[in-house]
This record gives structure tokens, C-alpha cells and sequence, in this order.
């Protein structure tokens, strides 16, 4: 009888954790996972990243405000575009893979907590690889794309800087870039899609590695790596997971940054 129960109870357990896997890797669920992170950047953008030089924000987001640009938005008028754009592309996704309009309320907070737990290997690779080329102030470097320096602004400032890398970077990289790519090698190639997965993930860490300034050999070891970890993480767990891995990340790595400013 006791062992019916174990393998019922870890049938029941598998159970759980295929229903969580499926739905924190369904559109919908990673909208309302990212949301809080979208109007947290935008407020950011609004009221703490506005300077007399322009708006501090990531070159992914810059990129894709660029792109609204070829349509006569300007950059400082269509600055909530991104978070629209990214919340419209989520919207139509959940829409084609005809889901359910349903939440799992309990799996927004695993997703969380998953996302905290995967940043711990990015953390251990930038110390072992060379702490100082992947420093707070290097991360800082690669994310501020204007005037002032991370260093000079508030811890706020520096929060919503980190949550629109995490995002764009992402949405740039992973989401854009990998699908093009394996896309084409898929159905234009003809290769596997498991091929296509691997190749794609590599070429994504590749142009990932040169978004991100050189300082040194050892920052670019670290941003290949992190750029074929982060496509793993895409892959194998979705969106959602890896934007939340990244944000995390970066989170820390700037609030590590000396400010006087609170």
C-alpha cells in the first residue's frame, strides 16, 4: 500500500511540474509574467530616464525605437511604442496558438522564483570567468546608451535600466533573431530543427557578444557564454523565464554600483 501511494504521489508530482512547464512557457501567462516589468520600464522612461541629452535607455530598446522611426515616430514621442509592441506580439501569439484566456495564478509565482534560481550559474560564470571585466560598472557600460553614466543616478534609475535590458535584449536576441534564423535554416535549408536550434543559439550569442563593448578577452568569453546561455534558457523554458533571468541579472549587477543619489 505504501509504495501504490509513493507512485501515486510522484506520479501526482510529475503531474504538476509538466502542467507548470506547459504554462509558464504559454503566451498569455508570460504577458502577465513580463507586464509588471513593461510599465515598470516605461514609468522609468517617463519620469526617471529623461535627460537634457536625451533618454538613457538600452540599444535594443534604441533599435526598436529607431524602427518606429522609419515610420515618422520620433523617439521622444513614441518612447511607450516598445512596451506596446511587445505586449501586441504577445497578444497575437496567444491569439494563433488558439489558448484558453486562462491564468495559473500559482505558476506566475514559480516562474519567479525559477527565474531567480537560473541567474545563479550567470553569476558564478562572471566571477570565474574575470570579475572585472564583468564588473557592476562594465555591465552599467553596455546598457546606457546616453548621457549620464549608471553611476550618477539613482538606484531607481538604475532598476529601470536593468528591467528594459532584460526585456528588449531579449526580445532582440532571442525572440526576433533565433526565430529568423531558425526559420530560415529550417524551412529554407531544410536541416533539423534541432540543428537549426543549435546553430541559431550560437549565432544569437555571437551578435549578442558584439552588442556588448569589448573590455578585453574576458568579456568576451563571458557574453558568448552568457549569450549561449541565455538561448538555452529560451529554448528550453520560453520568454518569460529567460527575460526574468536576465532582468535579474542585471538588477544586481547595478545595484552594486557606488550612488549617493537613493
Amino acid at each position: 500500500m505504501t509504495s501504490k501511494r509513493a507512485k501515486v504521489s510522484a506520479l501526482d508530482r510529475r503531474a504538476a511540474a509538466n502542467a507548470y512547464f506547459d504554462a509558464s512557457k504559454k503566451p498569455l501567462q508570460i504577458l502577465v509574467f513580463l507586464l509588471p516589468l513593461v510599465i515598470a520600464y516605461e514609468i522609468g522612461l517617463a519620469f526617471l530616464l529623461s535627460t537634457g541629452e536625451g533618454v538613457l535607455t538600452n540599444k535594443a530598446h534604441k533599435t526598436l525605437l529607431g524602427f518606429f522611426d522609419t515610420f515618422g515616430i520620433s523617439a521622444g514621442g513614441g518612447l511607450y511604442l516598445g512596451g506596446v509592441a511587445l505586449v501586441v506580439v504577445l497578444l497575437i501569439w496567444h491569439v494563433l496558438t488558439k489558448n484558453k484566456w486562462k491564468l495559473d495564478g500559482t505558476a506566475l509565482g514559480i516562474m519567479l522564483a525559477e527565474s531567480i534560481v537560473l541567474t545563479i550559474p550567470l553569476i558564478v560564470l562572471a566571477q570565474v570567468i574575470q570579475p572585472s571585466s564583468v564588473s557592476s560598472e562594465a555591465v552599467a557600460t553596455s546598457l546606457a546608451t546616453a548621457a549620464p553614466q549608471l553611476g550618477e543616478l539613482s538606484i531607481w534609475s538604475r532598476l529601470a535600466i536593468s528591467v528594459g535590458a532584460g526585456l528588449y535584449e531579449e526580445l532582440l536576441f532571442r525572440m526576433l533573431l533565433i526565430a529568423v534564423i531558425h526559420t530560415l535554416l529550417v524551412d529554407v535549408v531544410k536541416i533539423s530543427a534541432s540543428s537549426g536550434a543549435i546553430i541559431a543559439v550560437i549565432i544569437s550569442a555571437m551578435a549578442f557578444t558584439i552588442y556588448h563593448p569589448f573590455d578585453g578577452i574576458g568579456s568576451v568569453v563571458f557574453y558568448f557564454l552568457a549569450g549561449l546561455y541565455f538561448g538555452s534558457v529560451y529554448i528550453v523554458r520560453g520568454f518569460g523565464i529567460v527575460v526574468g533571468v536576465h532582468a535579474v541579472y542585471d538588477i544586481i549587477m547595478v545595484s552594486m554600483l557606488p550612488s549617493s543619489t537613493l
